[in-house]
């Protein structure tokens, strides 16, 4: 049997990526966002895992919950949107924490089995991070990804490059490949670069053929001239004047 799990998912920056170009999608008749590719499907198969216990941790507060009809899953229940006694309780437990932190300290305050907490930019939270290496059970996934990771195409959300680490936190197995067919790597046309590349690279060596050439015959058709004047009226030129001849002729082909 699965042992629980209590995840704390964002929603900006996890499943919501605003990026260039796109178009935002109704989530509400309030509200609108960017969903990741494969989004629904994510937030379906996590309410379908009768061992995770979904809490939402993000900004949008209670409107997180408009997801959840969005994708025509369950209402979770909210993390992060304090009522001001509650967090009065939090700070005397927590005193140290603050905001998300603080949330998923108390919210866990009394869960004895693993945590997952999905959320970018864990790297400016320190605090966080500090309790995830001194307590094994918790589990931090970061959806923004390093430089390296940029360079590489990688891009923040839930993704190709995350998804299985997510699957294995989480121990979905059954329903894995619905969410690895839905958020798809993107394939990168390459063809254009090649083309490009290909006739820059044609460019340049025509271009150093072309300079070669008159590098070598601007000097010989000096000697062309300077040998004509010995040669003009022979009906029978010098192997040496037949050779020049056919270089100059090269060259002006070119």
């Amino acid at each position: 049997m699965t042992k629980p799990i209590l995840l704390f998912l964002d929603i900006n920056g996890v499943i919501d990526v605003q990026e260039d170009g796109k178009t935002p999608e109704q989530i509400s008749k309030r509200e609108t966002g960017y969903p990741v590719p494969g989004a629904k499907e994510f937030l379906q198969v996590i309410d379908s895992c009768p061992w995770i216990h979904p809490m939402w941790i993000s900004s949008w507060g209670w409107q997180s919950q408009e997801w959840n009809n969005w994708s025509k899953t369950r209402l979770w229940p909210v993390a992060y949107s304090f009522e001001e006694f509650e967090k009065e309780e939090a700070l005397k437990l927590f005193p140290d924490a603050s905001d998300k932190y603080l949330a998923a300290r108390w919210h866990s305050r009394d869960w004895q089995h693993r945590i997952v907490w999905i959320e970018d930019g864990f790297c400016i939270m320190l605090k966080a991070l500090n309790w995830a290496q001194s307590n094994p059970k918790v589990k931090l996934i970061d959806t923004s990804p390093t430089m390296k990771e940029r360079r590489q195409g990688s891009e923040m959300g839930i993704r190709p490059w995350n998804i299985e680490r997510v699957c294995d936190a989480l121990d979905i197995q059954e329903n894995r490949e619905i969410l690895l067919n839905q958020i798809k790597a993107p394939v990168p046309d390459l063809t254009q670069n090649i083309i490009s590349d290909t006739e820059s690279n044609q460019k340049i060596t025509s271009n150093q053929i072309n300079a070669s050439i008159t590098h070598f015959v601007e000097p010989l058709k000096k000697q062309l001239l300077d040998s004509n004047k010995n040669a003009k009226n022979s009906d029978n030129p010098t192997p040496f004047i037949l050779k020049i001849r056919n270089l100059f002729k090269l060259g002006n082909r070119t």
